[in-house]
C-alpha cells in the first residue's frame, strides 16, 4: 500500500509541530502554583552589605516564614525576636528579573508596600527589596533597597 504525499506531508507536519511544542514546553517558566510551592517554609538570614560578598553576615538577621499566599518577617537580635508582621505577596514569573512584591498592613491599618527582584537557587533565596516605589535593578544593597539572602531551614518541615 502506498501512501499519498499530501497525507505523508501532514505527518511530517503533525511530528514537526508537536516537537516544536515540546521544545516550547519546556523552556516556558514554571507555573505560579508550582513557583509559590518552591517558596514555602522558613528563610534565615540576613540583609548583606553590596551584591552579598558575605551572603552570611549583615546588619539585619531575618527569619521569613512563607506560606504558598503570605510571608511573615521576624527581625532577630540576639535572643530577641522583632514581630515585623506578615502579609500577602505576588509573583510575576515573567519579569527579568522575576519580580517579588510584598504588603503589609501594620497595626495602625497603614499599608507598607515592598517592591522588589528575586532569584531562587536551591535552598537559597535572593531578594532585593524596596520599600520605596523604585524597584531594584540589581541583587545590591543601595540607598533605597536592600538585598536579602536567605536559606530554607531544613529543620522546618514544609
Amino acid at each position: 500500500m502506498s501512501v499519498n504525499p499530501f497525507h505523508r506531508s501532514i505527518g511530517v507536519l503533525v511530528v514537526a509541530l508537536l516537537t516544536l511544542c515540546s521544545a516550547m514546553a519546556v523552556a516556558q517558566p514554571p507555573d505560579e502554583a508550582a513557583e509559590r510551592a518552591r517558596f514555602v517554609g522558613v528563610w534565615k538570614g540576613f540583609a548583606v552589605h553590596g551584591r552579598g560578598e558575605r551572603p552570611n553576615e549583615g546588619p539585619v538577621q531575618l527569619e521569613l516564614t512563607i506560606t504558598e499566599r503570605t510571608i511573615r518577617g521576624i527581625q532577630v537580635r540576639g535572643s530577641d525576636r522583632m514581630d515585623h508582621g506578615q502579609g500577602e505577596y505576588v509573583l510575576r514569573m515573567g519579569a527579568n528579573p522575576k519580580h517579588l512584591d510584598a504588603a503589609k498592613t501594620a497595626e495602625r491599618g497603614r499599608s507598607q508596600a515592598y517592591v522588589g527582584i528575586y532569584r531562587l537557587e536551591g535552598d537559597t533565596l535572593y531578594w532585593c527589596v524596596s520599600p520605596q516605589k523604585q524597584r531594584p535593578k540589581t541583587f545590591e544593597t543601595q540607598k533605597g533597597q536592600f538585598l536579602l539572602i536567605l536559606h530554607r531551614d531544613p529543620t522546618e518541615r514544609r
